[in-house]
C-alpha cells in the first residue's frame, strides 16, 4: 500500500485501485450517499465498498492530480475554476432526492444546516478536487457532507478558490482584484443567481464562523486533530479572513452583482 500525503498523515492508504482511511460513526451515511451520487449518474466521487471490522473505510481511488497550490498556474487558472464551479454544481444537481429517498436514520460530522436543501460536500476547497488535463473532474472526502442549502457549499466554495482570504496570509497566490474577479466566474460558471450572489458576503463569514466553532468545540472535546489545528492559528486565521469579507464587502457585491 502506498501511503496518501493530506489531511490526517499516515492515514491514509492507498491500494490499488482502492483508498483505506478512517471511518466514523456518520461513514455507513456517506456509504449511502455516494451509493445515491452513482445513482444518478455523478461519477466525479469514490464509490464505496466496504466498512472493515478495523474501523477502516475502503472506497475506490478517484484518478487525478490534486489541486492544493493555487499558485501553480495550471491549479490556480481560470481553466480550472470554471471546471470546479462547474463540478460543484453537477454534485449539488446529484444530491438532489437523497434526504426523501434514504429512508433511514442518517448521521453526519457537521450539524444539518436549514434550510435542508441538499447534501453539501461541506468542505469543497482545491485539497479536496482531482484534475485531469487541468480540469477539475473528481471529488474526494465527504466525511464533512452534511444537509444544507447549496448556498452553504458555494459560499465556502467560492472562499477557497478565490480564495477571499487575506493577502498577507501564508500560501494566498492572488490579490484582492484578481480574487474579486476570481469569485465572479465561480458563481458564473455555477449558475449562482443573482438573489445568492447577494447573499453570499455573509454567508461566507457565517459559513467560516461555523468551523471555527466546531474546531474549538472538537478541540475542547479532546479531538487531538482540531486541537492541532487550533494550536497552529487555523480558527485565528479563519476568524481574521472573516474580518477581511467584512471589509471589502461593498467590493465583493459590485463584483459579483
Amino acid at each position: 500500500m502506498k501511503l496518501l500525503e493530506g489531511g490526517r498523515t499516515g492515514q491514509i492508504w492507498r491500494n490499488g485501485d482502492t483508498v483505506v482511511r478512517p471511518s466514523g460513526v456518520w461513514t455507513p451515511t456517506v456509504h449511502r450517499f455516494l451509493r445515491h451520487l452513482g445513482s444518478r449518474g455523478f461519477r466525479g466521487a469514490p464509490e464505496p465498498i466496504k466498512i472493515s471490522r478495523e474501523g477502516q473505510e475502503i472506497v475506490s481511488y478517484v484518478a487525478g492530480r490534486v489541486c492544493e497550490d493555487l499558485g501553480d498556474p495550471s491549479v490556480g487558472s481560470e481553466r480550472m475554476l470554471i471546471s470546479a464551479a462547474r463540478l460543484l454544481r453537477d454534485f449539488h444537481s446529484a444530491s438532489e432526492g437523497f434526504l426523501e429517498g434514504d429512508g433511514e436514520v442518517q448521521t453526519w460530522m457537521l450539524p444539518p444546516r436549514e434550510p435542508r436543501e441538499i447534501i453539501c460536500h461541506g468542505d469543497y476547497a482545491p485539497y479536496n478536487v482531482a484534475a485531469v488535463n487541468d480540469e477539475a473532474v473528481g471529488i474526494i472526502d465527504f466525511d464533512t457532507a452534511h444537509p444544507a442549502p447549496r448556498l452553504w457549499d458555494l459560499a465556502y466554495a467560492v472562499y477557497r478558490w478565490a480564495p477571499l482570504s487575506d493577502p498577507a496570509n501564508p500560501g494566498v497566490a492572488f490579490g484582492l482584484d484578481d480574487q474579486l474577479r476570481r469569485a465572479e466566474i465561480f458563481c458564473s460558471a455555477y449558475g449562482a443567481t443573482v438573489e445568492e450572489r447577494r447573499q453570499l458576503p455573509e454567508m461566507i463569514c457565517r459559513r467560516l464562523q461555523a468551523l471555527v466553532d466546531f474546531m474549538l468545540a472538537s478541540a475542547a472535546a479532546g479531538d487531538e486533530t482540531f486541537a492541532e489545528d487550533v494550536a497552529t492559528g487555523d480558527a485565528r486565521l479563519y476568524l481574521n479572513d472573516i474580518s477581511y469579507v467584512g471589509i471589502h464587502r461593498d467590493r465583493l457585491l459590485e463584483a459579483l452583482c
